[in-house]
């Protein structure tokens, strides 16, 4: 039994290794001609098949030792490096797969290396995969196979809370329905009643008397929807922000990644203003406005069905306009909110970046690229509104011709006595009314094809995944021991940034990462922090992986000072205790000294209800992070982590800092970055990265003590510099 056991698992062994981790299709041939030619990479081998599935090439894993992309003109070829030093052009393809590739040539690297497969297997999409249209942007939403009903659907539930003031809503447009249909009834009473074949002057004071009521019922019912049209603005409104913008606070920062912050406000903003602008000013209306047209019917057949045969026909062409034009416009209106949105982002970060604009005088460079976005905003825009006004002109020819045909036939008809001059008017006052209705859904195809696309942009940040916030269980208290057991970490998974990092930190110890730029020390914040997940091994709290743990808990037991410190626009009160809401000012002044920041707060006017400005623009940078300090003292966490906390204040501040740290980092776990490496010397360990990868761990003591080592080597290099500013000044 336990042989057969064995070879059932090295079958499974085989079958497994020899099972494709890579197919991709290519689309140049040998020749250099279109032809489809398939990638298959196994553990085992590499192989290129034809069209037809037959092998054209085997390359067996163990004879490769490298792999690259090598980039041509109009796309690219994959090249291997064989242990033989042979270089071996496999396959080639075009452009638009080209990404795919360049992975693929990543993934076999690290097969023929013996490292575990990461590699991205799925890219930003640029093309619809229904229609393989040109998306407005990566990963976004096709306008032209978005199903409009549901959205349309989606965007009513947020009438549900309000739907006492809804119905009142329709009621009173159905009433106001009702009462337009009376004055061309009264029209033609009049007409025929008193002016033509009757002559009956009492009977005129009577419909003077009704159409007197009409005319107060009107305005009655046009000030209870104006109010009701009001509170439905404010609320909807309100309820459509605050769903997107609690959506975009959720998302994973992978997100922010890929999407600038203009792009993004612009879906909080005017994306939001767009669906609020339907709901309130379309949506009430297409009720009353389609009772309005079949009423209008109704008393057109009722008073002379022949005639309105005739002057409805024209009605047939006002609608397939435009139901032939709906999906274009659409699609129109959509590129526009695309235009918006790389608007706002411009607008936003020029603005952001202001000093820096000015620090290098590219005013005028910066002028420039605002008046590009904004003439391709404007062309979006004049483009999408002359067509729109194409068609409502056209619409608006046809239903002319209805009041055309009414003149014709019905004169007609009443100068050979087949109607009375008073069903002739009726008839004529209906007509008006029937076609401002269409002409009216003609402007509505208007407000909603812009309210779908605003709509679509809306509903793909709130699909997006979110954190997983409550994922896993709750740990509400942490001891603060955490480890990192074979971590691996790559913002492209193909290309990791972090390698096999492994090491402990217990509670109570300071942990100093050291290393020049871009050896992984800010990602290994990132990932201790949670703001991305390792690729490969697990980091631990307490002994269990922190994805099993609360990410909302775990966060809440993390305090972070950072080396630019983000005060928000408020009071120095509120920014220290942001970090525990409802915090008491005793406990908030004695984080404030705890911090060494009492005394400079209280030398200002205002004291703790000094507002800080935007960014904290209106304090010095020591005092913003003695502010940080105090805000993460309050917040009480057990890990801490330093992020070149003192590295941009002089040595006095630098003193007070380091002080009010020395009171932070007690009993807590702390992780810290600093600039001057001298300042770790009282770390309980020394972590130094160099490419991803621990190349040293210790004391301060024990790495200066081998001479040569990179650490001492970089404390040697930094004091060399210091004492060459030194001479210098």
């Amino acid at each position: 039994m336990q042989d057969l056991t064995a070879d059932n698992v090295n079958q499974h062994e085989t079958e497994e290794s020899k099972s494709a981790l890579i197919s991709l299709t290519a689309d140049i041939g040998p020749d250099g001609e279109y032809a489809q030619r398939c990638l298959q990479v196994t553990r085992l081998d590499v192989k290129v098949l034809d069209s037809a599935g037959a092998v054209q090439l085997r390359v067996p894993i163990e004879d490769i030792r490298s792999a690259r992309n090598e980039p041509l003109v109009g796309g690219g070829r994959i090249e291997l490096t064989l242990t033989s030093g042979e270089i071996l052009p496999i396959i080639s393809y075009s452009l638009s797969v080209s990404a795919l590739f360049s992975e693929a040539a990543r993934g076999i690297e690290q097969l023929a290396k013996g490292e575990e497969l990461l590699i991205n297997q799925k890219h930003e999409r640029m093309r619809c995969v229904k229609c393989d249209r040109l998306l407005p942007e990566k990963d976004g939403v096709c306008p032209a196979c978005v199903n409009r009903g549901k959205t349309l659907m989606r965007i009513a539930r947020y009438l549900t809370p309000y739907r006492k003031q809804a119905i009142g809503l329709c009621l009173c447009a159905l009433a106001t329905t009702l009462i337009n249909l009376v004055p061309p009834f009264l029209h033609g009473a009049i007409i025929d009643g008193v002016l033509t074949t009757h002559r009956n002057l009492p009977f005129l004071f009577q419909m003077m008397g009704v159409w007197l009521g009409v005319v107060v019922a009107a305005t009655v019912l046009q000030i209870m929807m104006g109010r009701l049209i009001s509170f439905l603005a404010g609320s909807i409104s309100a309820d459509l922000r605050a769903s997107v913008y609690r959506a975009i606070e959720f998302l994973q920062l992978t997100y922010f990644d890929k999407k600038q912050v203009g792009a993004i406000t612009s879906r909080v903003t005017q994306d939001t203003d767009r669906v609020w602008g339907f709901l309130v000013d379309g949506l009430p209306y297409v009720v009353s406005n389609g009772l309005l047209v079949v009423g209008i019917m109704i008393f057109l057949f009722l008073t002379n069905w022949t005639l309105a045969l005739w002057v409805l026909a024209p009605m047939p062409v006002v609608v397939a306009i435009s139901a032939l034009f709906w999906k274009p416009m659409s699609q129109m209106f959509h590129r526009v909110g695309q235009k918006w949105a790389r608007f706002h982002m411009h607008l936003n970060e020029s603005l952001s970046g202001i000093r820096v604009v000015k620090a290098f005088a590219q005013e005028d460079h910066e002028n420039e690229k605002f008046r590009r976005r904004n003439h391709e905003l404007r062309d979006a825009g004049v483009q999408a509104d002359t067509k729109w006004f194409t068609v409502f002109g056209a619409m608006t020819l046809f239903t002319s011709l209805g009041a055309l045909i009414n003149w014709t036939v019905g004169g007609y008809m009443v100068y050979a006595n087949q109607m009375t001059m008073g069903d002739f008017v009726k008839v004529n006052s209906y007509l008006m009314l029937v076609y401002g209705p269409l002409q009216w859904f003609g402007q509505l195809n208007n407000w909603f094809s812009r309210a779908m696309a605003g709509a679509e942009r809306i509903f793909e940040v709130m699909d997006t995944e979110p954190e997983a916030y409550n994922r896993a269980g709750a740990k509400p208290q942490i001891d603060g021991e955490v480890e990192f057991d074979n971590v691996r970490f790559g913002y492209d998974k193909s290309n990791p940034v972090i390698k096999g990092m492994t090491f402990t930190a217990k509670p109570g110890e300071m942990i100093g990462l050291v290393g020049k730029s871009g050896a992984g020390k800010s990602t290994t914040i990132n990932l201790l922090c949670r703001f991305y997940e390792p690729d490969a091994g697990s980091i631990k709290v307490d002994g269990v992986d922190y994805r099993d743990l609360s990410l909302q808990d775990m966060r809440r037991q993390i305090g972070i000072v950072l080396q630019e410190p983000f005060l928000f626009n408020g009071t120095i009160a509120e920014n220290i205790a942001y970090g525990k809401p409802g915090a008491t000012f005793e406990e908030i002044i004695a984080a404030g000294r705890a911090a060494n920041a009492h005394s400079f707060v209280v030398n200002k006017p205002d004291g703790y209800d000094t507002v800080a400005g935007e960014r904290g623009a209106k304090l010095s940078g020591g005092e913003r992070q003695r502010i940080s300090i105090a805000r993460a003292i309050l917040h009480n966490p057990r890990i801490l982590i330093l992020d070149e906390a003192t590295s941009s204040v002089d040595v006095e501040t630098e003193m007070q800092i380091q002080e009010a740290i020395g009171r932070l980092v007690s009993g807590r776990t702390t992780f810290a970055i600093a600039h001057r490496l001298s300042t770790l010397r009282n770390a309980t360990k020394l972590v130094v990265l160099d490419k991803g990868e621990i190349v040293e761990m210790g004391t301060h003591a024990e790495l200066m003590s081998k001479k040569g080592g990179v650490f001492c080597s970089l404390v040697e290099t930094q004091a060399h510099i210091n004492e060459t500013i030194g001479v210098a000044g």
